[in-house]
């Protein structure tokens, strides 16, 4: 197998990782994202059920289509991966419905802190524990 790398990838690979096994660090990126692959196949071969709930930001009832992916105790919060791909997070004490389009997205929220974990897990994601010692 053979890896294209474009010029300015392949120059800072060599000037930044030189003294790096880049075999392996490819070799390990590969096996991750296979996993995510697999984790996420996994999911699909479940169905997806109806989720109706009252969503007081937008002041209406609202459904989708979701699969439980995970849940938090902060705020009673329930996570839902979407037919495509979205993440939908459910605060049961506060009624709000909120959406990310991406894991990454999801992640990036700091108030996603108690799913996080369990979400990573269910689509194969990598979760690293930021601690701010």
């Amino acid at each position: 197998m053979t890896i294209y790398l474009p010029d300015s990838l392949a120059a800072e690979v060599d000037s930044r990782l030189s003294d790096h096994n880049i075999s392996a660090i490819c070799q390990a990126a590969l096996r991750a994202e296979l996993d995510r692959v697999e984790a996420r196949a996994k999911l699909d071969a479940q169905g997806f059920e109806r989720i109706g709930v009252y969503d007081s930001i937008r002041e209406r009832d609202v459904a989708f289509q979701g699969r439980r992916i995970g849940s938090g105790e902060f705020r009673d919060r329930t996570a839902y991966l979407t037919p495509k791909g979205a993440i939908a997070v459910y605060e049961g004490d506060t009624e709000g419905l909120f959406i990310y389009h991406d894991y990454e997205g999801f992640a990036a929220d700091e108030q996603a802190d108690d799913l996080a974990a369990s979400v990573a897990h269910a689509l194969g994601e990598k979760y690293v524990e930021e601690l701010d010692i």
